[in-house]
């Protein structure tokens, strides 16, 4: 299932965000996988889209972001998987 996660950094705690993630990266939980990551050219906001097949893998991923960032994480459809899902549900 993918996911796509809008997050919001404030400007007092950006520096310390930033450092983490050049720590930390984006390294996803086995069973996950991170398929691109955007940062706003002001460095205060970001996207990613995300692949994970248990919920709890995804929670495992943003445990260690929560106490610095907002996080805005939505279940989402490829196109191909939307085209589907219409076509199967004409009325």
């Amino acid at each position: 299932m993918l996911f796509a996660i809008y997050y919001e950094m404030t400007p007092e705690r950006r520096d310390e965000v930033l450092k983490r993630f050049q720590k930390f990266g984006d390294a996803a939980p086995k069973g996950m996988k991170v398929v691109g990551n955007w940062l706003s050219v002001t460095l205060l906001e970001g996207w990613s889209i995300v692949e994970a097949n248990d919920i709890a893998d995804l929670g495992k991923l943003f445990q260690s972001w929560t106490d610095l960032n907002v996080n805005h994480i939505t279940p989402v459809f490829d196109e191909d998987s939307a085209h589907s899902f219409l076509s199967a549900n004409k009325k």
